[in-house]
């Protein structure tokens, strides 16, 4: 480290290790029917947090104490900036709606419901982006999916119209120890 500048952060390996673009959304990814959900416009955003506790000892002055962290609990997210609307995508953004193709031949009537059925919930919505030295994408793919709460459209012309819709991770019941997100990051980088 003699004769090394500590104060700069870029390295040989800072070119080979950049997520760039917005990527691409998944629905249902590595399962049967895997497409993509929709186009996206202004770019995407995960967030995995992580609530901990810790425990309080007399005496001790610091706040935070090695050993004595414990974990609570985590909540993952997906906000997207959807470009395209489809009578899925709406479904899926109001949570719990039923579609009807039947009754009207020009349209799907979408209609809401007040209980949240097994079937409401989405197998999984995946972020697929790139790395810049690699050609294997980053997956970051959230499980048992439902919307946070439901549609807001704004339009306007001359814009790029998109629809925002936040999803959220669910725990599946029967792996409690199991928390409701994958994240696929690729091992070697390509020179």
């Amino acid at each position: 480290m003699a004769g090394e500048n500590k104060t700069i952060g870029y390295t040989e390996d800072t070119a080979k290790n950049l997520l760039i673009d917005a990527g691409a959304v998944w629905l249902n990814i590595d399962l049967p029917g895997e497409k993509i959900l929709s186009a996206t416009s202004g770019g995407n955003e995960v967030s995995i947090e992580v609530e901990t506790r810790t425990v309080k000892v007399d005496g001790i002055k610091a706040k935070n104490i090695k050993g004595l962290k414990y974990f609570v609990s985590s909540d993952a997210k997906m906000k997207l900036n959807l470009l395209e609307v489809t009578t899925e995508i709406l479904k899926m953004a109001l949570i719990s709606a039923d579609v009807d193709s039947a009754t009207e031949p020009d349209y799907d009537v979408i209609t809401g419901r007040p209980t949240i059925l097994d079937t409401d919930y989405i197998d999984n919505i995946a972020l697929v982006g790139t790395i810049s030295g690699t050609t294997t994408p980053v997956i970051v793919i959230l499980h048992n999916v439902l919307s946070s709460g439901g549609l807001v459209m704004k339009t306007e012309d001359d814009n790029d119209n998109v629809l925002p819709v936040e999803f959220i991770a669910h725990q599946d019941p029967m792996t409690p120890t199991v928390l409701p997100y994958t994240i696929k990051y690729p091992q070697a980088v390509i020179v």
